[in-house]
């Protein structure tokens, strides 16, 4: 294991707060994936002052950041959704939970047809605008061109998960940020997962069909690593299996002495 996993450290950043991990006990479990729909994120802390607790507020963003103390990342960005207090004893927990996106209305609808020849791209650039959505990336494994046109009578978020699926693109948001490429597509994180960067037992193979394709895979365990989000390319080494893969989901946890990242990988 890298010396540099040591020194597990949590922070939590809202507004003028910034609570750590060193002075109170947090514990959290961030789910991410790629689909459009938003994961809710349960963070956990204990003992925290009425002034603290009166700051977290529904609607507030939030930031964490988790790691070790000479290697630490993001892990969430998000907006409160929900708060909650108990009493459990000596000790207060106050639940926090947070959704992993930009505040979007998966209810809002809008009826209009648009022009014979538009293309997908188009298409998706003018829906996230009527949503309110920045995307921080498009890009399209086949731009389909809609010779009839196209018309949206309903959700719009539906709408745009059609002309992603025609475009064969994956559409999903991480981070408060918008996505839209192929289930391929990723970001070269350079980070390769071993045993001594964190690797725990051996990678465990899976496969299940999808959209009528053979997804295959591995399901991936290791101490929490922040550099291992949607659509990260990491290089995988261990005993049976190595290589490029990209994770599509999973999820960075803390519970007790737990503290670790799950995710599933795709070559």
């Amino acid at each position: 294991m890298s010396t540099v996993q040591f020194g597990r450290i949590t922070e939590i950043i809202t507004g003028d707060l910034n609570m750590s991990s060193e002075s109170l006990e947090i514990e959290f479990e961030i789910p991410f994936d790629d689909d459009p729909d938003p994961n809710v994120s349960e963070i956990l802390v204990y003992n925290l002052s009425d002034t603290t607790l009166s700051k977290l507020k529904k609607g507030v963003q939030v930031t964490m950041n988790a790691g070790y103390k000479e290697d630490k990342g993001v892990i969430l960005s998000g907006f409160i959704s929900k708060v909650a207090s108990e009493k459990g004893g000596a000790d207060r927990a106050t639940r926090v939970s947070v959704i992993d996106s930009q505040p979007i209305d998966n209810k809002k609808t809008l009826k209009k047809s648009f022009k014979k020849g538009i293309k997908g791209e188009q298409l998706l650039k003018e829906l996230s605008k009527v949503l309110g959505l920045k995307i921080a990336v498009i890009k399209l494994p086949k731009n389909v061109v809609y010779k009839k046109g196209f018309s949206v009578n309903g959700p719009i978020v539906d709408a745009m998960k059609k002309i992603a699926k025609d475009c064969e693109a994956s559409f999903y948001i991480s981070r408060s940020n918008v996505y839209i490429r192929s289930i391929k597509e990723g970001d070269n994180t350079q980070f390769i997962l071993n045993s001594d960067t964190g690797l725990i037992g051996s990678p465990e193979y899976f496969e299940e069909e999808k959209d009528g394709k053979v997804v295959k895979g591995y399901k991936v365990k290791s101490l929490l690593q922040y550099r291992m989000n949607t659509a990260s390319i990491i290089e995988l080494q261990s005993v049976f299996v190595k290589g490029k893969y990209r994770v599509r989901k999973g999820k960075h946890y803390r519970r007790g002495d737990a503290y670790y990242t799950e995710v599933e990988v795709i070559a």
